[in-house]
């Protein structure tokens, strides 16, 4: 209604939706949600002594700027129960704006540089207007490892933060304007992935138009430059991607542009073994 009495409890209903939750705001004090049924989420506050004003918003972000890791970061309380047993980080590197470039993966063991990926956690956020003037050709990912298996990348368009779930995404700036992202200047190796783009990139036979199996993985495995004995094969299957044709030589080894390849990360999600093309 337009009017309440002082003291009255005022009730809103919502339709409720998938995939996001509504915020209400009682003179910019949000208010949780107190009940809920199958057609509606329920919030309710008692009427003061003065005009008030209702927002209603999916905004997660609505009425503060600033903000920690520990509020954004979904990986926080993981990392932390696992702080001491982190063995290895990796940079990974995104040139979007390329059509054909590989991912660069910098992989590191080394205790200052676990720790310089740690003390990020310790900088304050500002939240920006998502502007389309933000170089965002270039992208990056931190990410943590802790007995070989990788959790809660941490995504930077330059100097800026990208959160996001399943319907939006926020841009942040560090409070700390002086503060730079650590590098790894000395990685312990260094491997290339894929740019996945959502398509599928299709398995298919020299000599057999009909042949055809979809392939989804691309981006699952990691690979080095072929250094072994010079290869002599005529493939019989080659992978249909957005990179050109890759040749499939043997369950670990490719050919792409003349150049070869070798499978060095998550062997049986490659094409050659994920179709069983050996049988």
């Amino acid at each position: 209604m337009p009017t309440y009495r002082a003291g009255t409890v005022v009730e809103i209903k919502a339709y409720p939706v998938t995939d996001v939750s509504l915020h209400v705001f009682v003179n910019d004090e949000q208010i949780p949600m107190s009940h809920f049924d199958s057609d509606y989420w329920g919030y309710e506050f008692v009427m003061p002594e003065e005009n008030v004003t209702i927002h209603l918003t999916y905004d997660r972000f609505y009425g503060r700027d600033e903000f920690g890791f520990d509020e954004l970061y979904g990986y926080m309380m993981y990392l932390k129960h696992h702080e001491n047993d982190i063995n290895k980080i990796c940079i990974k590197t995104y040139n979007l704006d390329e059509k054909y470039s590989f991912v660069e993966n910098r992989y590191s063991s080394n205790k200052t540089d676990i720790d310089n990926f740690k003390a990020i956690f310790n900088q304050r956020l500002i939240k920006i207007e998502n502007d389309a003037t933000i170089d965002t050709s270039y992208r990056k990912s931190y990410s943590f490892y802790y007995e070989d298996y990788e959790f809660g990348e941490l995504y930077f368009y330059d100097q800026y933060y990208h959160w996001n779930d399943f319907s939006s995404y926020q841009l942040f700036r560090f409070l700390d304007s002086n503060y730079v992202l650590p590098t790894i200047e000395d990685p312990d190796f260094i491997t290339y992935s894929f740019i996945y783009d959502g398509r599928s990139g299709d398995v298919k036979k020299y000599g057999d138009p009909a042949f055809s199996i979809r392939y989804y993985s691309s981006d699952s495995v990691e690979f080095v430059p072929y250094e072994g004995e010079e290869i002599h094969i005529d493939p019989t299957f080659y992978l249909d991607s957005r990179y050109g044709k890759i040749n499939l030589l043997t369950p670990t080894i490719f050919e792409l542009n003349g150049e070869y390849y070798e499978i060095v990360s998550n062997t049986a999600y490659w094409a050659y073994n994920y179709c069983n093309l050996g049988d």
